[in-house]
C-alpha cells in the first residue's frame, strides 16, 4: 500500500499557503519532526508538511483538496498522547493548536462551546471565574487540548465521579474527510433522536472526522474538597478499601493507587519521607463542607479497617497540594529511570485489580524490565509503568509486557484501554476487544471516510479498510 496516496507536490505547498498564509504552513525539518511524535516511544513517522488552520472554513478547504488529491491528513492537538498517533504514511499534520478560542460561555445553562485547540487547564482558569469547571482531569492537562482528548475519550484523576470526557461532549462542529462539514449533537442534556453519531465520533482519534467546533457541559466547583493518603501493608488490603468504598456507595471524587516501586521513585524525585508500606491510595471527596467531611470520615474509616499503616489527613489547601504532588510525580519520577519507557492503559473488573497488579509484576520479572504501577482504582483503570532504562535493546521486551498485559485484560472482561485510546500501540488487540462487531467498525469507517485519507494506520490497518 505504499503507492497508494500520492506524495506532497510544490504545486500543493503553494495552494495551501494561498490558503493559511506562508506563516501558517511549513516543510522545515525541525517542525516536521516536532509535529511527527506523541509520548509513545513507538516507530518514527515523519510527515511531508504541517499545517495550522484557523477556522473551521480553512479546514474544510484543506481536507476537500487533500481529498481529491488522495493526501493522507493526520489531525493533531497538543501531541501528549501515550498510543503512537503518528503519520505513518507521510502527507500532512493538521495542527489545531491555533483553534484555541472560547466561543461562547453559557453561564445559566452550565455549558461553554470551544475551538479543539484550547488547553484543558486553560479553560478551566477561564471557567473558574464563573464557579464551574471542566471535570475529567488528565494527568497531562497543563499541555492537552480539549479536541485531543474529546478525539481519545480522556479521563483521568476524577473520573470515579465525574466520568469520562464522552459524558461532557454535548455537540460538535465536524468535517468529513471530503470536506463536508456536519453539527452533530444539541445543547440538552438529553434526547432521544435515532442513532447517535455524536457519541461515535467521540474515542475516533481522528478516523471519522476532525472536530473544530466542541460544545461542553459543565459542573459546579466544589464548595469544599477533603482530600487524605492512607498507607497500607499490602497491596491486596489497599485493593480491598477500593472494592469497600466502592460497594459502600461512598461518594468519592478520586481513588489512586500507587505501589511501592512508585512511591520509592516518586519519594526520592520530590525529595519527600512515605512510611514504610507496600501500596498507597489517595482518596478525595467534593460537596458542602460538611458533606465532604463525612465522607472523608467514612473512608478514613475504611482505611482503618484495613490495617493502613498511616493515614494523613490534609487540613488545608497547601496541604492537600502536598499531597497531589506525590501522585502527579509519578511520570516524571518513572522517567528518571531511563529514557525507554512504555505506560500501559487498561481497565479491569474491580474484583481483578489485585490480580492485575500481581500480572503486571509477573510479566515484568519474565521480560526483565522494571514494572510499577498507579491507577484510577475506582474505576479498575491501571496503568504500569514498564520501564527499561537507557537499554534500547530492551525496548522490544517493553511492548512484549504491554501485549501480554493488554491480552489478559481483555480476557478477564476488561478493557483494551480506559482513557489513552487505541492509536498504532494497540490496533492489533481492537479485533480481538470487539470481534463479530469489528467488521461493522471497518464499514463505518469506510462509508464516512471511502479514500482512508484521515489518520490513515490508527485504529485500522490501510490494507483492511481499502481492501
Amino acid at each position: 500500500m505504499a503507492n497508494y496516496f500520492n506524495k506532497i507536490s510544490g504545486m500543493d505547498v503553494e495552494f495551501f499557503e494561498k490558503l493559511l498564509g506562508s506563516g501558517n504552513v511549513s516543510t522545515s525539518e525541525e517542525e516536521l519532526i516536532a509535529n511527527s511524535v506523541d509520548a509513545y516511544p513507538g516507530e518514527f513517522y515523519k510527515p511531508e508538511t504541517v499545517v495550522w488552520p484557523e477556522s473551521s472554513e480553512q479546514v474544510a478547504e484543506i481536507l476537500r483538496y487533500a481529498y481529491e488529491r488522495r493526501i493522507p491528513v493526520y489531525p493533531r492537538g497538543g501531541g501528549t498522547g501515550l498510543t503512537g498517533v503518528a503519520p505513518i504514511y507521510g502527507g500532512i499534520v493538521l495542527s489545531l493548536v491555533k483553534m484555541n478560542r472560547i466561543i461562547e460561555i453559557y453561564e445559566e445553562d452550565m455549558q461553554v462551546k470551544v475551538q479543539p485547540g484550547i488547553i484543558y487547564d486553560k479553560l478551566n482558569k477561564e471557567l473558574e471565574k464563573y464557579g464551574l469547571f471542566f471535570p475529567p482531569d488528565p494527568s497531562s492537562g497543563s499541555w492537552c487540548t480539549i479536541g485531543g482528548m474529546v478525539a481519545s475519550n480522556s479521563s483521568g484523576l476524577k473520573a470515579v465521579k465525574y466520568g469520562t470526557t464522552r459524558e461532557y461532549v454535548l455537540g460538535l462542529k465536524v468535517v468529513l474527510s471530503d470536506g463536508r462539514v456536519v453539527t452533530v449533537g444539541s445543547r440538552t442534556f438529553k434526547y432521544s433522536t435515532g442513532f447517535d453519531i455524536l457519541k461515535m465520533m467521540i474515542g475516533s482519534q481522528g478516523t471519522l472526522g476532525v472536530f473544530t467546533e466542541i460544545t461542553l457541559r459543565l459542573r459546579n466547583l466544589p464548595e469544599s474538597l477533603q482530600t487524605a493518603v492512607a498507607f497500607f501493608p499490602s497491596v491486596e488490603s489497599a485493593v480491598k478499601t477500593v472494592y469497600q468504598i466502592v460497594r459502600r456507595g461512598l461518594d468519592v471524587a478520586a481513588i489512586e493507587f500507587m505501589d511501592e516501586k512508585m512511591m520509592k521513585a516518586v519519594a526520592e524525585y520530590k525529595k519527600i519521607h512515605l512510611p514504610e508500606s507496600k501500596a498507597l491510595l489517595l482518596v478525595e471527596t467534593h460537596g458542602t463542607k460538611i458533606a465532604a467531611t463525612e465522607m472523608m470520615e467514612k473512608c478514613v474509616s475504611v482505611f482503618e479497617e484495613n490495617r493502613a499503616v498511616e493515614v494523613r489527613v490534609a487540613r488545608d489547601a497547601e496541604e492537600r497540594e502536598v499531597l497531589w504532588a506525590a501522585r502527579k510525580g509519578a511520570y516524571p519520577a518513572t522517567l528518571r529511570l531511563g529514557r525507554y519507557m512504555i505506560i500501559s492503559d487498561v481497565v479491569v473488573p474491580i474484583s481483578k485489580l489485585h490480580e492485575a497488579v500481581q500480572k503486571a509484576y509477573e510479566l515484568g520479572m519474565k521480560h526483565g524490565v522494571h514494572s510499577s504501577v498507579i491507577g484510577h482504582f475506582g474505576d479498575g483503570n491501571l496503568h504500569v509503568h514498564w520501564s527499561a532504562g537507557n537499554d534500547k535493546e530492551k525496548v522490544e521486551y517493553l511492548h512484549r509486557a504491554n501485549d501480554e498485559l493488554t491480552r489478559w485484560a481483555i480476557n478477564v472482561g476488561g478493557a483494551l484501554s480506559g482513557e489513552h485510546g487505541i492509536g498504532t500501540e494497540k490496533k492489533k488487540f481492537v479485533k480481538q476487544q470487539f470481534r463479530e462487531a469489528y467488521d461493522l467498525m471497518l464499514k463505518i469507517k469506510r462509508m464516512i471516510d471511502p479514500k482512508c485519507i484521515l489518520s490513515p494506520g490508527i485504529i485500522f490497518d490501510l490494507e483492511e479498510v481499502v481492501s
